[in-house]
């Protein structure tokens, strides 16, 4: 079995996480087992029955107890159809570093348009506000993350403060993106075009128009092999938040595409790619200067 085990982390697991597709991210939970981490699933946040996340909690909790909301992407609904369990890989990753980690399902396109999603992901953060106590993590020290889709949700959470309580924006420390679309105006699928209308209404979905260098640090990820979200995005919203006077650090990798950037999380990969060090290192960086 163990033989078994470093074949597939040598040869399967690089070429599927290497590709185009979603296939290595599903894979790669089957190698979660090999870290303790306590789960408590399917809490709901809502009434839909979207409106789910889960919890994960470290083996060895760390004495400043951050919890990291992880939202996933899937173009907001308009190309993947993704759950909260296909990531327990990032549930692995964060927790062996002593962080609770909380993820979430939530609602999208078709069934609902951009409010909805923004709604949930509100939601999502209130909820953990509220009862992260119950599971041992401190209310006041939260991180947001997310990759794609995913990043972009997260990002306007952090941003645009009206979507959330003051207290409970007061309690966000950071924010984490992985391959983020920021600035990606005009539209160039159809499905955007629904997504985010009506037309008066975009310049309210790119987060870059919501930097005041007020907001908590942020940390931008990216792959320069990344053919699906424009390098234009990180740069514009690095650029913009210097100018603002805020706090953000960018980190760009060779050789790492759109996906291989969550690939890196893995088991496999944790060791020998600087992302997963790169996020411990921002997160334990903004707790000790916020």
């Amino acid at each position: 079995m163990k033989q078994a085990v470093i074949i597939f982390i040598k040869l399967v697991l690089p070429l599927t996480l290497t590709g185009c597709g979603y296939l290595g991210l599903y894979l790669a939970n089957s190698l979660t087992h090999l870290d303790n981490y306590t789960a408590i699933e399917n809490i709901a946040y809502g009434d839909h029955e979207l409106n789910r996340l889960s919890v994960y909690l470290p083996e060895h909790k760390s004495s400043r107890q951050a919890t990291v909301i992880f939202f996933y992407g899937g173009c907001w609904g308009g190309c993947e159809t993704l759950n909260k369990e296909d990531y327990l890989f990032v549930a692995q990753a964060l927790t062996a570093q002593g962080f609770n980690v909380v993820i979430p399902d939530y609602r999208r396109h078709p069934e609902v348009k951009f409010d909805g999603i923004m709604r949930d992901a509100s939601h999502v953060v209130e909820w953990v506000k509220a009862h992260i106590a119950e599971y041992g993590g401190d209310s006041n020290k939260l991180f947001l993350m997310g990759h794609s889709a995913g990043a972009h949700i997260a990002a306007l959470l952090t941003l645009n403060e009206t979507y959330l309580k003051p207290s409970t924006y007061q309690s966000i420390k950071g924010f984490i993106g992985l391959a983020g679309p920021y600035d990606f105006l005009p539209f160039t699928d159809d499905y955007q075009l629904i997504v985010f209308g009506p037309v008066k209404n975009y310049p309210n979905t790119q987060p870059v128009n919501f930097v005041d260098g007020t907001e908590p640090p942020l940390l931008l990820l990216y792959g320069n092999d990344d053919s699906i979200v424009k390098p234009v995005n990180i740069e514009s919203l690095t650029r913009t938040v210097q100018r603002k006077g805020g706090h953000v650090e960018a980190h760009r990798y060779d050789g790492i595409n759109h996906v291989a950037i969550m690939g890196a999380l893995t088991i496999p990969f944790q060791t020998h790619q600087p992302i997963l060090h790169d996020v411990v290192a921002f997160v334990n960086h903004s707790l000790e200067n916020r």
